[in-house]
């Protein structure tokens, strides 16, 4: 698959795939921490008790989910975060999916973000 390539599945879709899992949301003036994703509707997702329009959402971290996602390495620019670096395992129609490895986890961090908040991708060689 080339770098860029668009997969055809929309942000709602994917998140479809992890209901019942858990998931963090990051929002301007709001962090949730992980709690379980419930529903995955046209207009709103509900993680625990809590409603949020998807696409306003700077990120949705999936979480309790082992993955074997791959994918090539790419610095990501976004509207909150400045530039970091990741793997891009999915580019779907309204959003990509990242693998990001951050200093305060443990682990690789699974993430979803809506093209609203990607300023650039970068291939890194």
């Amino acid at each position: 698959m080339s770098f860029l390539k668009t997969s055809r599945m929309t942000l709602r879709e994917r998140l479809a795939l992890h209901i019942g899992y858990e998931a963090a949301v990051q929002a301007p003036g709001f962090a949730g921490g992980p709690e379980v994703l419930q529903k995955a509707g046209k207009r709103f997702i509900r993680v625990g008790s809590q409603y949020f329009i998807p696409h306003t959402l700077q990120e949705i971290v999936l979480l309790g989910v082992p993955h074997e996602a791959t994918g090539a390495a790419a610095i990501v620019r976004t509207v909150y975060a400045g530039a970091f670096e990741g793997k891009l395992v999915r580019s779907g129609l309204d959003f990509v999916e990242l693998l990001v490895t951050r200093e305060e986890e443990e682990e690789e961090l699974l993430m979803l973000i809506p093209f609203g908040q990607i300023v650039s991708l970068e291939k890194l060689e």
